[in-house]
């Protein structure tokens, strides 16, 4: 209950007040044991002396005002006065106040003054920020005049820097004259001053740089990233208060020198070193104290090295000075290093040919090693296995680099020079390519790759992929960059990214520009430069000119979004199938109703002869003979110009495909490949999710609530299980696609079926006791409990999502849809009848979910894993849903009862924003306008958090929900209309401040803090009831190998496998055991420079562990867990494992093929059919098995060996069970 107080004396605080009222409220008639919490909002500014005190629960408000509203409560000599307040209660700051314990105010006082005085800000002599050099000194390269304040904040939890100016200079530059600065001083009197920020979080700081012998009174901040730079305006006499504008560092809108993120300052006196000291210590940051004075020195980097530096790379191949380049930006190399060994880089790239980057990288780690052996440095968790004796180098010796250099050209030719070459074979696809990334945040760029990833069809037809280049704009958190309440991006969005979209960017000595984008690329804020290139024909390619032969845009020249987005479709990652010619390209009309609306938006029909054609291209091109013998119903395709998805029509003969006028989104007529999306060859799992949740949560029963809550238990059961559970372990993998790269379905399955083992565990010792294995299955356990308690990810079984396509035989009625459902992975055939509840995600509106009637039909059953919807009545279903559409959406089908509405609510119907046009024929800088608004604008994200809320505080269909579904439809269309939704249109929430429990980020606890309330609603049940551990894999401690070969060795003799054909585990041969052992050293290699790629971590010195790319997760916390699926599905499609199954194989033979989405069956090689081949590729797997024990035994805490050990075994357990069924 809110009740207005007025007549409040201006000397009374709200401490005050708190102190007054706690001495009432926490008597008899109120509740004493917990004492009643309440809450006192004092308004300033016209409004003093008045505020609102907020008593949660009615029943004591009243008693309140019944008690005091006449006569008021003496304060400051004045009587406060009451009454009920009219205003909107707010439900956030309720809930909060019953949940959360009351707190004296005096106590809560006493820490709010002793958190200020230990964050009071402490002068500075003098600062600069630079890097630490090799040699152990720190290189000073950005400094400012002005005022300069030091910050430890423990309210924010960051160690802050505040600057007035002065200016912003690099070191060696000259300050500025008198009459300079006092035009800023006259600037400050007009229009405010201005204070530059520079704020660390702890976790960006690696240590405190501290040393015994100085007298100077520094201190070093050692950061692993950058720290968040502002500008804070404060207000003139001719402005304003300004929002604080986020900057890309303190020398204007440009990169800091590379590697430029730590801080050396210098203090006053003795005694504010020691106050600062102790304060960082009190905020966790770890010291590292020097016995020596560190050297400081002055502009190592300097623009004038960068421009040479530019000009050098230019001359080099482009994957050598990439590499060259990363070192750079990565702080391996300064410039002046690599322009001094100019020569040796130049031979290097001239006569090492194709292996030049490769000996490069290798150049590269082989400094940083002795960099860290010179610095003691232990690695932060398991260590990497060194290959054989490293030589000793010393940094300070001049030839260091030369001498570096040579010792890795002398290790990558023995390499080569191996009986088989290790790990270098090509992509396992045509659809695949090595991509180059960079990355852009606010003060830097980051350069990712070579790593392996899904082409498109601007690639694969103009070729020269070293030409392209992913382009991302983020944080220095790596999630994109979005507006927020605190602080505009506005600034930073104009002046440090959009004149890289202009005016290109200078990458490697080479210059790209932009060039276009895929959609959901745009959505992470992730875009495509190309630099110009010769092609075949002897034409130069810039973007300009690629742009031009993608198609006729000419119908959209006044339309720059829409022109976007139809570039688009060349962008979006496909695989390549077959070559169509124009006459079999027949056009065809939608069916439309009689009202108008398109009944087929998106689908079309393509003949079974050509779906054949195109399935066996797949085949052929994935070199992997794919489950079905038949091709799958439907493709979702990009031909053209046209887009959509097309379903197999026995009525067409030869070779056809049918294009309707929803399809064909512009005219590309010599562009005739048949580049496949997605198809439907198999169904998958159906989910629900906080937002549908919801929904079913309002228009559901009880019984509907209870069965979320009994699936979401068995979810719970099924996590856990996994630990202790190899067949359990197997299905949860096949259900979430987890463990793909190193086939632990099929692992964990055999070690259950063909070995009859077990997982080790406290209590059953007699298990399996390999660590690797152990904490992988926690990974994915873990992994598992995340997806349910900050998602309510649960599996509906029986249930499927299935792509939707239109019924081109006109023999379903309004309200019917038809789906078969078909898996031969677990021989499930399930035609579907009667009633089904379908929708689409993400759901916002009541009418997002209906219940429709499933029926057979003969015209429709050799269709399988689609949704057949109705092309009768007057609007197609799928539009109901969310605005769906035929072009490649996936809908759910809900086959569970207790799941289904009581009743089909209406669906939403919106009001589409006009497309936004120019009044010129558009260009690239039009686009370029749009794509940055959409950066700043986008508010799909907001939007659903804020439905959620709106939900939590009342339902689904309250008139603020029913707000947010339509913003909600016009911000999806944003990318294609260019008219964003208008920010002051959102509903205002009663208290932005204080959301449910269930939206606490990944790692916060929200019973701990008051901005959270405990919902009362299903998601808040949901969210508590999950059991979540902060548990992160550690390393192996013990004396004894971590593998446990002995407990597989006797599993594999009681399997008796040379009963089966297959030779008897012997020693293998010391050429075969030199070979493996090679192998596993290559092996390792590359598997850490993977794991030191996907590591949300900006550290480059930190990795993920052997366990999270085993069981493909990452289990650090992550603000974005987008950004963590993006990583881990970049790590999936590493090629490492396929190529060390290949090395397994008898070399005579052909290479391993890739792993589809079907990774989760046990394949028969072809080449296994020859018995001969099984058996030596059973012997060879032995053999590295053993040498992975081997490599344990003399070091257990080796990076490596463990995932390379279970490679090897799992093709022995492969080859096991196929020599059974073949018997």
């Amino acid at each position: 209950m809110d009740i207005f107080m007025f007549n409040i004396a201006w000397a009374a605080t709200a401490m005050d007040i708190k102190i007054e009222f706690a001495n009432i409220l926490h008597k008899h008639p109120y509740p004493t044991t917990p004492r009643l919490h309440f809450h006192v909002d004092l308004w300033t500014g016209n409004r003093r002396g008045k505020g609102i005190l907020t008593i949660p629960y009615k029943e004591y408000g009243q008693k309140f005002l019944a008690a005091y509203g006449l006569s008021g409560i003496i304060l400051k000599g004045r009587p406060i006065r009451f009454r009920e307040s009219n205003r909107p209660l707010s439900e956030p700051r309720v809930n909060m106040l019953r949940d959360n314990p009351w707190q004296d105010p005096r106590e809560l006082q006493k820490e709010r003054d002793r958190i200020a005085v230990d964050s009071s800000s402490i002068n500075i002599k003098t600062f600069s920020f630079g890097r630490f050099c090799r040699d152990g000194s720190f290189s000073a390269e950005v400094t400012f005049d002005g005022r300069v304040d030091l910050v430890c904040d423990f309210a924010r939890k960051e160690v802050r820097l505040t600057i007035t100016p002065g200016t912003s200079r690099q070191q060696g530059e000259e300050t500025d004259d008198i009459f300079g600065r006092s035009i800023r001083d006259l600037a400050t009197q007009l229009f405010g001053s201005q204070t530059f920020i520079a704020s660390y979080k702890p976790s960006n700081i690696e240590s405190l740089v501290t040393e015994d012998t100085s007298s100077s009174r520094r201190i070093f901040l050692k950061a692993r990233a950058s720290p968040l730079f502002y500008l804070q305006q404060a207000s003139g006499s001719l402005a304003g208060t300004q929002q604080a504008q986020r900057l890309s560092s303190l020398t204007g809108n440009s990169d800091m020198p590379p590697g430029c993120h730590s801080l050396c300052v210098v203090f006053v006196n003795a005694s504010d070193e020691e106050a600062f000291l102790l304060r960082c210590r009190r905020l966790g940051l770890e010291e590292d104290r020097r016995q020596t004075t560190i050297d400081v020195r002055n502009n190592l980097w300097s623009t004038d090295v960068m421009d040479e530096l530019d000009q050098f790379l230019a001359e080099l191949r482009f994957s050598v000075a990439w590499e060259v380049q990363k070192a750079v930006s990565t702080s391996v190399l300064s410039p002046r290093e690599v322009m001094s060994i100019r020569r040796d880089i130049t031979l290097l790239d001239r006569e090492a040919g194709e292996h030049a980057p490769r000996i490069f990288l290798r150049f590269s780690g082989l400094i940083e090693e002795t960099h860290l052996q010179e610095l003691r440095r232990p690695r932060p968790r398991r260590r990497r296995r060194k290959q054989k004796q490293s030589p000793h180098f010393s940094t300070s010796d001049p030839s260091f680099l030369s001498n570096a250099l040579i010792e890795a050209v002398k290790a990558v030719k023995e390499e080569l020079l191996a009986p088989r070459g290790l790990l270098t074979s090509p992509l396992a696809r045509d659809g695949a390519y090595e991509a180059y990334h960079l990355i852009f945040t606010p003060s830097t760029y980051i350069l990712d790759g070579p790593l392996p990833d899904q082409s498109n069809s601007v690639l694969r037809r103009f070729g020269n992929h070293e030409c392209f280049l992913r382009v991302s704009f983020q944080d220095e958190n790596r999630a994109p960059l979005r507006r927020d309440f605190e602080y505009s991006i506005s600034e930073l969005m104009q002046k440090r990214f959009r004149p890289i979209f202009l005016g290109g960017h200078k990458v490697a000595g080479r210059h790209y520009e932009f060039l276009g984008y895929s959609m959901s690329g745009l959505r992470e804020h992730s875009v495509w430069f190309v630099t110009p290139f010769t092609s075949d024909k002897g034409i130069t390619m810039d973007a300009e000119t690629i742009r031009g032969q993608l198609g006729d845009f000419s119908e959209l020249q006044y339309k720059p979004a829409r022109l976007g987005a139809r570039w688009s479709q060349a962008f979006s990652t496909t695989d390549p199938s077959v070559t169509l010619e124009r006459r079999e390209i027949q056009y065809v009309n939608d069916i439309t109703s009689a009202s108008g609306n398109c009944m087929t938006d998106g689908c079309s029909s393509i003949s079974i002869e050509l779906a054949r054609e195109i399935w066996t291209s797949l085949n052929r091109t994935r070199r992997r003979t794919f489950p079905l013998k038949f091709p799958p119903s439907a493709f979702q395709f990009r031909l053209g110009g046209a887009k959509g998805v097309v379903v197999q029509n026995p009525d067409l003969n030869d070779r056809v495909v049918c294009l309707r006028k929803s399809q064909r989104k512009f005219e590309a007529p010599n562009v005739l490949t048949f580049d496949v999306q997605s198809h439907t060859a198999r169904p998958r799992p159906m989910f629900l999710n906080r937002p549908l949740i919801a929904i079913l949560e309002h228009l559901g029963e009880q019984d509907t609530m209870d069965r979320i809550l009994e699936l979401q238990h068995a979810d719970i059961q099924e996590a856990q299980g996994v630990r202790s559970s190899f067949r359990d372990a197997a299905k949860m993998l096949q259900v979430h696609g987890l463990g793909a790269s190193f086939h632990l379905t099929s692992l964990f399955g055999n070690l259950a079926k063909e070995l009859n083992m077990r997982v080790w565990t406290r209590e059953s010792d007699d298990g399996w006791q390999n660590e690797v294995v152990i904490d992988a299955l926690r990974c994915i356990s873990t992994h598992a409990l995340r997806e349910l308690k900050y998602r309510a990810h649960i599996r509906v079984p029986g249930s499927y999502t299935l792509m939707g396509v239109s019924d081109e035989w006109n023999c379903l009625r309004p309200g019917e849809i038809f789906a078969t459902v078909r898996d031969i992975r677990n021989g499930l055939d399930k035609p579907i009848v009667g009633r089904v509840a379908v929708t689409r995600s993400p759901q916002i509106h009541p009418g997002d979910i209906q219940v429709v009637t499933a029926v057979r039909r003969p015209e429709l059953e050799h269709l399988t894993n689609v949704v057949v919807f109705s092309t009768q009545g007057d609007r197609a279903l799928p539009s109901f849903l969310g605005g769906g559409d035929l072009d490649g959406d996936d809908f759910n089908l809900i086959l569970d009862e207790a799941l289904f509405p009581t009743a089909n609510s209406e669906p939403g119907s919106y009001v589409s924003l006009p497309i936004k046009e120019t009044t010129h024929p558009c260009g690239i800088e039009d686009v370029v306008d749009f794509v940055f608004n959409y950066f700043e604008t986008d508010l799909v994200g907001r939007i659903a958090i804020m439905h959620l809320r709106f939900a939590d505080l009342e339902d689904p269909g309250c008139a603020s929900c029913m707000t947010l579904a339509e913003l909600a439809a016009q911000a999806v269309d944003f990318p294609k209309t260019g008219t964003p939704v208008d920010f002051k249109l959102l509903p205002r929430l009663p208290d932005k401040e204080i959301k449910p429990d269930f939206l606490a980020r990944e790692g916060e606890n929200p019973h701990k803090n008051e901005r959270f309330y405990e919902s009362q609603k299903l998601l808040g049940e949901l969210f508590r009831r999950v059991p979540l551990q902060d548990w992160s894999p550690g390393f192996w401690n013990k004396e004894e190998s971590p593998f446990d070969v002995n407990t597989v060795y006797a599993a594999i003799r009681r399997a008796r496998p040379w009963t089966l054909g297959l030779p008897i585990l012997g020693k293998p041969s010391p050429v075969l055991w030199e070979e493996m052992m090679g192998l596993c050293e290559a092996y390792c290699d590359q598997l850490y420079a993977i794991a030191q790629t996907h590591t949300v971590s900006r550290d480059k010195d930190d990795y993920i562990s052997e366990a999270e790319l085993v069981s493909g997760t990452i289990i650090a916390n992550w603000s974005d867990h987008r950004k963590r699926r993006e990583a881990v599905n970049a790590m999936n499609l590493q090629v490492l494992v396929r190529q060390v199954r290949q090395e397994l194989r008898p070399q005579r033979h052909e290479p391993d093929v890739e792993d589809s989405e079907y990774d989760t069956f046990d394949w028969d090689d072809e080449d296994e059919d020859d018995v001969a081949v099984a058996a030596e590729t059973f012997t060879r797997a032995w053999a590295a098995l053993l040498v992975a024990a081997s490599v344990l035994r003399d070091d257990p805490t080796t990076f490596g060996p463990q995932s390379f050990g279970l490679i090897a075994l799992g093709r022995m357990l492969e080859i096991m069970k196929n020599a059974q069924q073949d018997l």
